[in-house]
This record gives C-alpha cells, sequence and structure tokens, in this order.
C-alpha cells in the first residue's frame, strides 16, 4: 500500500475519531425535558369558536365546505384574513410552560373560578374542549391555564394566552365593519 496514502487515512480518522471523542466527552448528558400540551387538535379540523374574556364574548365560525371563517351576528361578517390567518393553528393548542399541579387546590386564587378568559373550540366531529385562562405567573411571562374538567393547572406563555384573549376584545373585522363593531373606539 501507498505510504502517502495510508498516512492520509490514519490522519483522516484521528481527526473523526477526536472529533467525536471530543463531543462525547463535552456533550450534555442530561435528558430533554418532555413539555406536554395543553390540548391538541388539528387545526382544520376546527369549525367552532367562541371566546369569552370578562363580558365580552365573540363567536367564530367556519363556513361548511370552505376555509372561510365568519364573526357571528345579524348578519355575519368575515374575518379580515391578515389578523386571522394564523389563528387555527394558534388554537390547535399550546405546549405549556409547566405543570404547575397535578390537582389545583384553589382555582380563584390563580384567575380561574370564575376564568379570566373562557375558550370553547368545536372540531368537525362535534367535540367541544374547552379551557381556561387566568392571570399572569408572578413573573409575567406565564399564563395560568386550565382544561375545563381537568384538575391539573398548567402555565403556558403570556404571549399566546394574550393572543387568545384579544379574540374577544379585539375581533378580526374588515376595516369597514371595525368602526361599527362593539367596543370600537
Amino acid at each position: 500500500m501507498n505510504p502517502r496514502l495510508t498516512i492520509l487515512l490514519v490522519a483522516v480518522l484521528l481527526i473523526f475519531g477526536g472529533t467525536f471523542l471530543a463531543v462525547r466527552l463535552t456533550g450534555s448528558t442530561e435528558v430533554a425535558k418532555f413539555t406536554p400540551w395543553l390540548y391538541q387538535i388539528d387545526d382544520q379540523s376546527i369549525v367552532h369558536v367562541e371566546v369569552t374574556y370578562g363580558e365580552q364574548t365573540v363567536n367564530y365560525a367556519k363556513a361548511p365546505g370552505t376555509g372561510d371563517w365568519y364573526i357571528e351576528g345579524e348578519p355575519a361578517v368575515p374575518v379580515l384574513q391578515a389578523k386571522w390567518q394564523g389563528t387555527p393553528l394558534l388554537l390547535g393548542g399550546p405546549k405549556v410552560s409547566r405543570v404547575l399541579a397535578e390537582k389545583m387546590e384553589n382555582p380563584a386564587s390563580f384567575g380561574l373560578e370564575p376564568p379570566l378568559t373562557r375558550v370553547r373550540v368545536t372540531d368537525v366531529g362535534g367535540t367541544i374542549l374547552e379551557f381556561h385562562l387566568g392571570e399572569a405567573t408572578p413573573d409575567t411571562k406565564n399564563q395560568y391555564a386550565r382544561l375545563a374538567g381537568h384538575p391539573a393547572l398548567f402555565a403556558v406563555p403570556s404571549e399566546w394566552a394574550d393572543a387568545v384573549s384579544r379574540l374577544a376584545t379585539e375581533p378580526p373585522y374588515p376595516p369597514e365593519k371595525a368602526e361599527k363593531a362593539p367596543g370600537a373606539g
């Protein structure tokens, strides 16, 4: 065998072996922490959404056989697509920041009884998923949340919770309807 080729192959083997060993010895031995979802639902299967924040409730419905969403009322008003386009994906479910308690003792102390925001998501099969959002956690990076009928207490990202709550306080009306909408300035 050619001595130059042998030296080259040994050098390549040492480089790869050394790199592997360095990564293996300096790499983290921590196992990635599993972060659960508050809930998961296919965003394409969502057909109705009801969001209540305080005294304000807004209902959204998907027109059968289309991807067109409407704000329910007399008459129903198409949503402003520029503001709505990611909403079904948003309502498909958030990952929780932390599971705070498997069994919550006092929901009122977290702003969950009554909840600050109540959301009901209905899928094409008629299954209704309801979740509640409460007060912000002390660090204000998260908000307390729970699934209706389940005892666990979760923390979800505040950005997600704020976006969901705004569906009741700032519905995505088209510009020509926005000035006539309830709560419009």
